[in-house]
């Protein structure tokens, strides 16, 4: 007869039993899958399924009396144990008619022998397959009156067993069609990892956290301990309000601590801290039942009240309290006393907050929130008020209604808007005005005050990558307050095809022509070169005369392809010296971003340079502008204003261009040069224009020097 589990007397005999979270016990790998008590033989197991094609053997005479699962950890190895299951069977072997015929004829009294006997035993869990094994053994007992005696299989399951599943045992034999059935949950891994067995399994290894307070920063910290066990997994975690999680965030790599704001403090806030891609969380809750969470949350909380449709009909009033976590607490009406600060309650119109799950409250992943009704009409005076449980101090009263505030703020939320129109208004005509001036004065004043004169930009090669650029931006700077500029890095062509000495000359024809400057700029590099340029120039003790030397110049190409710019005007300013017009062509400038720092320390200018005017820009802007410019006859006094006032307007403008280059930088202080104009601003608010440099180095006399009286120049 085969077994038929629909009948419903068969369920009369299924037994539940859940197993509580226990001490489990281990298991070792050398323990057999099928254990069969005393008066049991030829014990095997093998897989079956529910509905085999051949159907076992209708003699059978087993009978499934009890059926018992445990939960062990079956380990193979240290730190790897796993969730297994032992079925304990207890099954009743009867004596049939076969068999006693049989006994009966052959005389055999000590020991009768059964035919092989068999169990089928299945376990599923919800979601996934059902699972049977067959276990076959051989009965025998000594004498008949042994024929009823119970023996006991015990069935080992290692495998399609997890954690935290519920696994439903059947077991039956064709003797009575009787399954007995039997559930049993297995331990969730949070459950095993929070005992002793922790070390035993594998999955257990989980990041842990711990909550520090930084009362500096108003801020608590999870810092994550150091029990990776060598894991280089993703530590992940998250933040949960009342069983609500929030978004899942990555760990930073490069830090053992991340800190929390101070406002997301909560009674019901924990922390779920886990590794990408395993199971085992493990939770932190720090601030739970504690005092000065449930105040710090108090700032989080808030309470609204607006006019609605009731459900019934008519209008009330509708309520709305938004809070980190469930409160516990209640929310009233209040009348206002228009004399004082006090709020009566009106009776009747309480309502009670309860912090389960069931009491309305709906949640995010940052906040919960929970409405109500109070069927009242609206009053000037009605206000709402709350008291959480576990706070001494009620909420202050929240009052919509109130129209004494809404009749003094919108009149001055209208002036102050007015007042800043008023203000963005004069700013952007101040702008636009200032604009129209500027391009007044740049184009009448500012070109006219400069007169139109050349500029001739010299400087030594450095190694500093940022002088080239400099020069570049000061000669454009100079182009654009109506300067010609010369400058050897734009003219690679013309300087390549007539060489330095040539090219310098050429410019210096055309200032004589023109008027204007050859600024020379003075840095460590330049400091260096003058100074062996002198020192080579006075050990040369051939007289030479210096007007022929510089017609000598102009036509030797030859030997000026061996020299650059630079080097090539050392010797016109020499020649100038050496014809009392020093200064008349040349001058000086510094900036203060790249001082000249003279090398071996404090020490005064090169012989060469004395006597040149010496400007620092861009503070100096303004006295540089105006040697440049150089000073012209002006017929009234009018006329000297202007031009004072463009010469003004145009320093203004070189050191704003200059300023992004030599910002919070100094000037160099040198030995023998006035140092009483450095560091004028670079407004340059003086009304007056000075007719002389501001730094005026020392005259040079070449016959003033021990190391003789003559010198050649290249």
């Amino acid at each position: 007869m085969a077994p038929r589990a629909s009948v419903p007397t068969l369920w009369l005999l299924i037994v539940i039993m859940v197993l509580s979270a226990r001490a489990l016990e281990m298991i070792g790998r050398d323990e057999p899958d099928l254990t069969c008590s005393e008066g049991l033989t030829d014990c095997n197991v093998s897989s079956d399924s529910l509905f085999a094609a051949a159907p076992p053997d209708p003699d059978d005479t087993t009978n499934v009396t009890h059926v018992q699962p445990e939960v062990f950890l079956c380990c193979p190895s240290v730190r790897d144990c796993k969730p297994c299951l032992q079925i304990i069977i207890t099954v009743q072997i009867a004596e049939d008619d076969n068999t006693k015929e049989f006994s009966g004829a052959s005389g055999q009294t000590d020991e009768d022998v059964l035919n092989t006997a068999s169990v089928k035993v299945c376990h599923s869990s919800p979601g996934s397959h059902e699972f049977c094994k067959t276990l076959e053994f051989t009965p025998k007992y000594s004498s008949s009156d042994q024929a009823s005696e119970q023996h006991t299989l015990k069935l080992l399951l290692k495998n399609n067993v997890t954690f935290g599943s519920l696994v439903v045992v059947n077991a039956f034999s064709y003797l009575k069609g009787i399954v007995r059935i039997q559930k049993i949950t297995i331990p969730s891994l949070e459950q095993v990892c929070s005992t002793k067995l922790e070390w035993a399994v594998k999955d257990c290894n989980a990041p842990r956290i711990r909550a520090e307070i930084d009362f500096k920063r108003n801020e608590f910290l999870l810092r994550l301990e150091d029990n990776t066990n060598g894991s280089q997994d993703q530590v992940m975690f998250h933040m949960v309000l009342n069983n609500v999680s929030g978004e899942d965030l990555e760990w930073p790599a490069d830090k053992r601590a991340v800190a929390i704001p101070s406002h997301f403090v909560a009674p019901c806030l924990c922390f779920e801290v886990w590794w990408k891609g395993k199971e085992l969380r493990r939770e932190l809750c720090p601030f739970r039942d504690k005092q000065d969470a449930l105040e710090k949350m108090q700032q989080n909380v808030s309470l609204s009240m607006v006019e609605s449709q009731m459900r019934e009909g008519g209008t009330g009033q509708s309520w709305n309290v938004t809070a980190p976590c469930r409160l516990e607490g209640e929310v009233w009406l209040c009348k206002k006393d228009p004399a004082g600060d006090r709020c009566k309650e009106v009776k009747g119109f309480r309502q009670r907050l309860q912090n389960h799950e069931h009491a309305g409250w709906r949640a995010t992943r940052k906040e919960h929130w929970k409405t109500g009704e109070f069927n009242l009409s609206s009053h000037p005076l009605l206000c709402i008020q709350l008291k959480i449980h576990g706070m001494k101090s009620y909420f202050e009263p929240h009052c919509p209604f109130t129209k004494s505030r809404w009749r003094w703020s919108l009149p001055l939320f209208v002036a102050l808007l007015l007042i800043c129109v008023t203000m963005l208004g004069a700013y952007f005509i101040q702008g636009v005005l200032r604009g129209y001036m500027w391009r007044w004065l740049k184009e009448e004043d500012v070109k006219g005050a400069v007169g139109g004169g050349h500029v001739v930009l010299l400087y030594s090669p450095d190694d500093n990558q940022a002088l080239p650029e400099l020069m570049s931006h000061l000669g454009s700077s100079l182009q654009t307050l109506g300067f010609s500029v010369s400058l050897d890095m734009w003219s690679q062509t013309e300087l390549g095809a007539l060489g330095p000495v040539p090219w310098l000359h050429s410019r210096l024809d055309r200032l004589k022509r023109q008027g204007g400057k050859v600024v020379l700029v003075l840095t460590q590099t330049a400091w260096i070169r003058a100074e062996e340029w002198g020192a080579r120039s006075w050990e040369k003790k051939t007289p030479v005369n210096s007007e022929m030397k510089e017609e000598e110049e102009r036509h030797n190409t030859t030997s000026s392809h061996c020299v650059d710019v630079f080097t090539a005007s050392l010797s016109c300013i020499l020649a100038d010296y050496l014809q009392g017009h020093a200064g008349e062509r040349f001058m000086l400038v510094q900036f203060e971003s790249l001082p000249p720092e003279p090398p071996g320390g404090f020490r005064p200018l090169p012989e060469l340079f004395r006597g040149l005017h010496l400007y620092s820009l861009p503070s100096q802007s303004l006295g540089f502008l105006t040697e440049v410019a150089g000073s012209r006859p002006m017929a009234t006094a009018s006329a000297r204003r202007r031009r004072a006032g463009g010469l003004r307007m145009a320093s203004r403008a070189l050191a704003q261009r200059l300023s992004g280059f030599t910002a919070g930088t100094s000037m160099l202080p040198l030995a023998g040069v006035s140092q009483g104009c450095v560091g004028v601003g670079i407004g340059d608010s003086a009304e007056t224009v000075p007719l002389k440099p501001c730094l005026i180095t020392p005259p040079y006399s070449p016959d003033s020097s021990q190391k003789g009286s003559k010198t050649d120049w290249v």
